[in-house]
């Protein structure tokens, strides 16, 4: 009877493997993968974006919590929620146990490492799409008729003196307009680099103050964003806020009535049904146009409502799962967990995936054996344009796509170490930078200095 036992004791996951926040690692991963999601269906099936066909019935993916597969922005709120939560996390927990110096520490030293774990990755990503698009390997992309493809795969400079400039001038741009010709997709990592600036320098500010005056900073600096239209700050200073009341007994309570299951579970559902609002033609669908309405009077003057409330979405989604067990395990899986792991990479890389392998897979055949449509549109780089195959055919072609996993997990064991080793390189640079070349006494100590009572 010892060796069953054995057997069934290992397979349990090891208490340490599962943290109290490792929900949000695994809605990390399904955010990632329903924003690859929803790019392949820009990419093919854009008839599904407006929420509603007007003169026939309606598609099941235009519908509330089916058409989150295509809504992208839905996704993007949850990374600014889990953000807030996770880069404060820490911090929050060190303050509130008293011990200010560590979390004084703590804080510093994330600020250096997670702007490079985010900088570094994000340009190399843009070196090798550059590269990829001087070779031509775009070409096919751009000749399609996918509106994705087309609107957003980048096409080869007159020179590789112009590429090197072009070059230089998208790594510089993803950090000051929030745009990045050679991986659209980036356009959100200024708007997460903000975000992270908010979180530290909230903390930096209030880490000595007690937890209420905290929270209650934290609400005004929420109001501030939601007046000023910064949906990204709102869904941020949002996971600020979980993160402070995660900290309180009723976060995790042992013992729930079969009724306080339920709420979380019921707020979990109308926060997705929020999230499927759509970022355009709002009032073609009486669901997401009765929503428009509330929404004229409950946000600001010019307030984009296809942010707004795919925002609010995501800030009730991660209250629920914060508060309902039931979601949190479901969410700790090691399969979620894995996605989210890689989610960076996954969410870089796809760009440039969906360009090469994806377009290949789905138009290659069609290149090669069928005669293209022609156009006179200048737009199309090209006298034709390849027309999307039948859905057998996409079909296949995007279940062979899931070899993007394959090289998303080659790039996250083989190439994102050596971001963390040139981060760790970085750091020490920093602090012997000035000091005549002489070794730090405190070389793995934090960047800054603490300072003690006086």
């Amino acid at each position: 009877m010892a060796a069953p036992e054995a057997a069934a004791n290992s397979k349990k996951p090891v208490a340490s493997s599962v943290r109290p926040t490792s929900w949000a690692d695994g809605l990390r991963g399904i955010a990632a993968i329903f924003v690859v999601s929803s790019h392949v269906c820009l990419c093919f099936w854009t008839f599904l974006i407006p929420p509603t066909r007007k003169e026939t019935s309606t598609y099941l993916f235009q519908r509330p919590f089916f058409r989150l597969v295509i809504q992208g922005n839905a996704w993007v709120a949850v990374f600014f929620v889990l953000l807030g939560f996770v880069n404060s996390l820490k911090t929050v927990q060190l303050a509130r146990a008293g011990a200010v110096n560590d979390a004084f520490n703590s804080l510093v030293a994330s600020i250096y490492r997670r702007a490079c774990r985010m900088v570094l990755p994000a340009a190399a990503v843009t070196v090798l799409s550059w590269l990829l698009c001087q070779l031509g390997a775009y070409r096919l992309a751009y000749q399609t008729d996918s509106f994705w493809l087309t609107e957003t795969s980048p096409r080869p400079s007159t020179s590789w003196i112009s590429a090197i400039g072009d070059l230089i001038h998208e790594l510089v741009r993803t950090w000051t307009e929030a745009a990045n010709v050679y991986d659209q997709p980036q356009w959100t990592l200024l708007h997460l680099f903000k975000g992270a600036l908010y979180v530290i320098l909230t903390l930096l500010a209030t880490v000595k103050a007690s937890p209420t005056f905290r929270i209650v900073m934290e609400i005004v600096l929420y109001l501030w964003c939601w007046k000023t239209l910064d949906p990204f700050g709102i869904c941020t200073f949002a996971g600020m806020i979980l993160a402070e009341l995660s900290m309180t007994a009723t976060a995790t309570p042992k013992r729930m009535s079969a009724v306080r299951q339920a709420i979380p579970i019921g707020f979990a559902i109308l926060g997705l049904y929020l999230c499927s609002f759509p970022n355009e033609y709002y009032t073609d669908a009486p669901w997401c146009n009765q929503l428009y309405q509330i929404g004229l009077r409950l946000f600001p003057d010019g307030a984009p409502q296809g942010r707004y409330w795919p925002g609010l979405g995501a800030q009730m989604l991660c209250a629920a799962i914060l508060y309902s067990p039931v979601l949190r395990n479901a969410l700790s899986h090691l399969t979620l967990r894995y996605l989210g792991g890689i989610s960076l990479p996954l969410y870089l890389l796809h760009g440039p995936l969906i360009y090469t392998i994806l377009t290949y897979l789905v138009y290659l055949p069609g290149y090669l054996f069928s005669q293209p449509v022609p156009t006179n549109d200048p737009a199309q780089n090209g006298p034709a344009v390849l027309p999307t195959p039948g859905l057998f055919h996409l079909a296949v072609a995007i279940i062979l796509f899931s070899i993007m996993l394959f090289i998303v997990r080659q790039w996250s064991t083989y190439v994102e170490p050596y971001f963390g080793d040139l981060t760790d390189r970085l750091e020490r640079l920093a602090q012997r930078y000035g000091k005549g070349g002489g070794t730090s006494s405190n070389i793995n100590g934090p960047i800054l200095p603490v300072h003690g009572r006086s």
